[in-house]
């Protein structure tokens, strides 16, 4: 977005006609600003790419060459396309230019040809022999990022552990490790895997390629399931033992892994030398390096059969043009975003994306790759040619990824589980298509607006938790909101996209100082314009509050609060708050778990209970059920929500 500019006149004035004479001067001179700065504005063809963080290398460079081209990206946790992306194409929301990992289904509908375009021939053919569908070219590859062990070097070095060659050597490393407590967590753990369903998934995957996918079986095996007539029962089962060895031996914690509990924080952990080894790509390597004192390196995947240790390579994304853009009137758009590809499809546009978000691979025929990148201990992997890309459509890779976590959390058995992934394949979903109502306008979820400011979808969705438990206060913290509600029939499958998760909502017994404690939390991991916002933002029902904004040096800061009617909190009252379990503690506070919200814990031994907190009652309720029970009730009429002055911001710091 372009930085407003401002004009300020100053200097002495000597009598009217000298004032009048400098004010028409200076109207004169603004009004020519801005038309000057209209007519920029309007040359410039807008292009939106929803992506997970900036890239201000890429965007320079296509700027700097296209000066009619102005590249903005929407910043979005999911940053790929699944099925909130879809809905959002569907519904004439998408972004011009589309990220995804191999999407398949209804999303393809949405997507340009590129086969005729020129910049295709850059890339290496069997790249886009992989990724096409039907014979054409929806996808350009961005470039790759390289998945293995990450560790600490130094520890290793320091305490004279041995760096592992072989999968025996790598688990006495772990073993060894734990016993002198050297790079161990406060519950003893040393080894550590997110826990989000893509990269649990990539990560059991892994550690069978070269005892299965990289041989016969398993290619065909990889064939056979892109045309589903390959199961993952009978064939998968073993990708799930070496992630279920290190769990049983406590060398990692399975607590990542439910579906109620945050990601492990491996930067965080691994930066400070409280986990030895996690599964990870080279940017979150990167990431670490430098935000530690200790030196890090990575290694390969290695085999239980003896076979050469592999690394495992997938691309960042794929990108493709959003079909609607083909029509006519969107020519210029059209014609901007296949510029913008040609540039990605050269050796400078690979550099500057790389340079953005720390990939190591390029898939481009002539691309000369930077040696600095690549870890040291994966070079001789890469040099000898033992690299593995997994091709897997990113919807059965996710869902996948979710059944294993059950799994490895104990809440599934594999066999239930691997049969939930084979119906997944073979039927899609199996969620609810039961019509609830009808919403009376689209109400967006974009660039983390949930998280930072008063929306629609967010009062929505806290009037609905107030009025459906009755209590006097409602908040929604805004990580838990993740879709859009778009205008027309609204499905119970569509609340999956917006409220995804299974955390309950109870009713507290709460005073002033609670609430204050309670919002203070809320704003205390706002970031705006740089890194991702916490998702601890609270979107309210029964309340309004102020706060200052957020900068560099000043953390966002509570300024009011009042209930919704102006009414100032009486210090003597004791209010009724509905709020998620999550928040009171259900899942501890750990490892960010809890957003940080002690101040409500009725449930976590992780810290002090609170004393002045009392748990009135369990609804029993979801966001998602109760967001589907408020709009059946409100079924004779069409659901909507405004912005309404609930939270507002002030510029001025204290």
């Amino acid at each position: 977005m372009s930085d407003a500019l401002y004009y300020e006149e100053n200097g002495d004035m000597m009598n009217v006609k000298k004032i009048l004479c400098l004010i028409m001067v200076a109207l004169l001179l603004s009004g020519c600003s801005s038309q000057t700065t209209e007519k920029q504005d309007k040359g410039k063809t807008v292009i939106t790419m929803l992506y997970s963080s900036d890239l201000p290398n890429l965007e320079k460079l296509v700027e700097d060459t296209y000066t009619d081209i102005d590249l903005q990206i929407e910043k979005n946790a999911l940053g790929t396309i699944d099925g909130e992306t879809e809905r959002r194409l569907r519904n004439g929301h998408g972004s011009d230019i589309v990220a995804s990992t191999i999407a398949t289904g209804e999303v393809l509908n949405y997507l340009a040809d590129l086969s005729a375009d020129d910049y295709i021939s850059a890339y290496q053919s069997g790249i886009m022999h992989k990724i096409a569908i039907e014979g054409k070219n929806l996808f350009i590859p961005l470039p790759a990022q390289y998945y293995g062990y990450i560790y600490n070097a130094t520890f290793v070095r320091e305490n004279g552990l041995s760096v592992p060659k072989t999968q025996d050597e790598f688990i006495e490393l772990l073993k060894k490790a734990k016993q002198e407590n050297i790079g161990t967590d406060e519950n003893g753990f040393n080894f550590a895997v997110n826990g989000t369903p893509a990269t649990t998934a990539t990560f059991a995957i892994a550690t069978k390629i070269p005892d299965f996918f990289g041989l016969s079986d398993g290619i065909k095996w990889l064939d056979n399931i892109k045309s589903g007539k390959a199961t993952f029962k009978g064939s998968l089962e073993m990708c799930l033992d070496f992630p279920m060895e290190i769990i049983d031996k406590e060398y990692m914690d399975p607590h990542p892994f439910t579906a109620i509990s945050n990601a492990a924080p491996i930067l965080e952990k691994m930066s400070k030398g409280e986990i030895l080894v996690a599964f990870d790509s080279v940017t979150m390597l990167d990431n670490i390096q430098k935000n530690s004192k200790y030196e890090f390196d990575m290694l390969p995947m290695f085999s239980s059969e003896g076979n050469p240790a592999w690394t495992v390579s997938a691309p960042t994304a794929f990108l493709g043009i959003n079909k609607e853009l083909t029509k006519g009137e969107n020519k210029a758009k059209l014609d901007a975003c296949r510029k913008i590809f040609g540039i990605l499809s050269t050796s400078e546009g690979q550099s500057a994306f790389m340079m953005d978000n720390g990939a190591a691979y390029s898939y481009l025929v002539d691309h000369k790759q930077i040696p600095d990148i690549i870890p040291d201990g994966i070079k001789s992997c890469i040099e000898d040619g033992y690299n593995y890309n997994i091709s897997i459509s990113n919807d059965l890779m996710r869902y996948f990824g979710n059944r294993c976590n059950a799994v490895l959390c104990g809440q599934a058995d594999i066999e239930s589980a691997f049969d939930a992934v084979d119906e997944y394949q073979k039927n899609g979903s199996s969620q609810s298509a039961k019509l609830l109502g009808i919403i009376d306008h689209d109400m967006i979820v974009e660039n983390y607006n949930v998280r930072t400011e008063e929306t629609e979808i967010g009062n929505l969705i806290s009037d609905a938790v107030r009025e459906i438990t009755g209590a006097d206060i409602a908040v929604v913290n805004g990580g838990s909101i993740r879709g859009s509600l778009y205008k027309g029939d609204i499905y119970s499958y569509d609340l999956d996209y917006v409220c995804p998760y299974e955390n309950y909502i109870i009713i507290l017994e709460v005073n002033a100082d609670v609430i204050r404690s309670m919002l203070s939390n809320g704003l205390s991991a706002m970031i705006r314009d740089a890194e991702i916002p916490g998702g601890r933002f609270l979107n309210v029902s029964g309340l309004k509050y102020s706060f200052t904004e957020p900068t560099g040096s000043f953390p966002a800061q509570l300024v009011d609060v009042t209930l919704s009617d102006g009414t100032p909190l009486d210090e003597n009252a004791v209010y009724t708050i509905a709020v998620t379990d999550y928040m009171a503690g259900s899942s501890g506070y750990l490892d960010n778990n809890g957003d940080g919200f002690t101040m409500l814990n009725v449930y976590s031994d992780d810290v002090p209970k609170a004393k002045t907190v009392k748990l009135a009652s369990e609804t029993g309720y979801t966001l998602h059920s109760i967001l589907e029970k408020y709009i059946v009730s409100h079924n004779d009429e069409k659901i909507g929500s405004q912005i309404e002055g609930r939270i507002t911001s002030v510029d001025e710091h204290e």
